[in-house]
């Protein structure tokens, strides 16, 4: 059930009973778990959707999502970046995956997007076993979670249901998606827009301990930031880094400290004046955030209980459900 919102966004599902074979390293819900009232899913999403129309949708998602990552670690951070932007637009409908023109694919912060491949591989597989049933949405979320899972966060369990939506707007993209220069008031009011709070705001910002941005997203912050706000050897490094090379297309790690573990180093960074994003940097300094990166920063295993929590409603929120969407054939096109 879609909601009203004013968007902006960040950067990447849902819940119930835990199957044996599900349990991995890192935290995850107890069996009884029950999620606060506020936080229940939309209605349509339930445990078990597929458990008879496709009974191994889940083991097919991700024995292809841990081969992936297997050949390339940094699929991860590109799952959870595609979830993100998909969310971000119009909700969990699997509009990011159009590929049409005029798409959100082809809007300016979609240009480094990863994971679509892998994703109609994925769905391939799926149409060749269970025909028309799995939308793209649930394909997408479940593939999040299991990324999530390879880099260490731990498992949590989904509930599905939700189908794919028929439009995807460049503009909407270009005018919702953040650059990493939106100030902290314009972040909050996004996520209260989507239900979603500002320890949500954080601890999602957390994701970026994997992953990398362009130079072109840090040259901002270079060029602004004050030295309180920027270490100096960091700084000087950066722009070292960011002098050679195309904008576009030179990259820089997140965290430049553990850059391929999922960990709280992201919010250390913080505080030691190395946030690679002006977004992230202004949190610290923010009196509705501080508390919370500081919390985060002192916490890993409350950062990763806290992420599991918050991506579990971020895939419940703006979905399409029973007759208000489709399920695809193939994830880069609607049905005709």
């Amino acid at each position: 059930m879609r909601t009203a919102s004013s968007l902006l966004s960040f950067l990447a599902v849902s819940m119930f009973i835990l199957p044996p074979m599900a349990m991995a390293d890192g935290y995850s819900q107890p069996q009884d778990y029950q999620p606060p009232a506020y936080r229940k899913p939309a209605d349509g999403l339930v445990a078990g959707y597929y458990g008879k129309s496709c009974p191994d949708m889940e083991g097919i998602v991700q024995r292809a999502v841990k081969k992936a990552f297997a050949a390339d670690y940094t699929i991860a951070a590109g799952l959870i970046r595609l979830f993100f932007h998909d969310f971000a637009v119009g909700g969990c409908d699997a509009s990011i995956l159009i590929d049409a023109p005029g798409s959100e694919r082809y809007a300016a912060a979609s240009k480094t997007l990863r994971g679509f491949e892998l994703i109609e591989a994925i769905k391939t597989e799926l149409e060749a076993k269970c025909p028309k049933t799995v939308s793209c949405a649930d394909i997408l979320t479940a593939a999040t979670r299991d990324a999530s899972r390879e880099v260490g966060v731990g498992y949590w369990t989904l509930v599905y249901g939700r189908k794919d939506g028929r439009q995807s707007r460049k503009e909407a993209a270009d005018k919702y998606v953040p650059v990493g220069r939106e100030s902290v008031t314009d972040l909050v009011a996004f996520f209260e827009s989507k239900g979603l709070n500002v320890r949500d705001l954080v601890v999602l910002s957390g994701a970026h301990t994997i992953g990398k941005a362009s130079c072109a997203a840090v040259k901002p912050r270079l060029c602004k930031s004050k030295p309180e706000t920027l270490d100096g050897k960091y700084g000087d490094f950066l722009r070292r880094k960011c002098r050679r090379g195309d904008a576009e297309h030179e990259r820089v790690e997140l965290d430049g400290v553990t850059p391929t573990a999922f960990d709280n180093g992201y919010y250390k960074n913080l505080e030691r004046r190395m946030g690679l994003l002006e977004t992230d940097q202004k949190m610290l300094h923010d009196s509705r955030t501080r508390s919370f990166v500081q919390e985060m920063a002192r916490e890993p295993e409350e950062f990763k209980r806290q992420f599991v929590e918050s991506m579990r409603w971020l895939g419940n929120v703006q979905v399409l459900t029973g007759s208000e969407g489709e399920v695809r054939s193939k994830c880069s096109t609607v049905n005709y």
